[in-house]
């Protein structure tokens, strides 16, 4: 879940959308998809056994973003930041009812 602070409201959603991504899907069927060649370690696929925030993986940062470890001992830390702020108002729209069916 978020925890929107409306300054950061880009950088949240984007690092809440990066953290599911790389939790429900194999980085082996990432790579095969995106036509990236594919991590082995040991003769095994490399996976991703951990994707928190930096605030939840204790990270000392202000930045947003997503910290990986992965299962051959790697660790890497995705920030997000923001380059431009948006031209007007943003909102949020709350998840459409497909999108709570598809989590169930």
């Amino acid at each position: 879940m978020c925890d929107h602070d409306d300054e950061y409201v880009h950088e949240d959603t984007l690092q809440a959308v990066i953290r599911h991504l790389l939790t429900t899907v194999d980085l082996d069927d990432l790579c095969h998809d995106a036509g990236l060649p594919h991590l082995v370690h040991d003769g095994e696929p490399v996976t991703v056994t951990a994707a928190d925030t930096y605030h939840d993986a204790s990270i000392l940062t202000l930045d947003r973003g997503v910290w990986l470890e992965l299962s051959d001992g790697s660790a890497f830390g995705l920030t997000v930041q923001i380059g431009r702020r948006p031209r007007g108002e943003v909102t949020l729209d709350p998840p459409r009812p497909s999108d709570l069916e598809d989590q169930a």
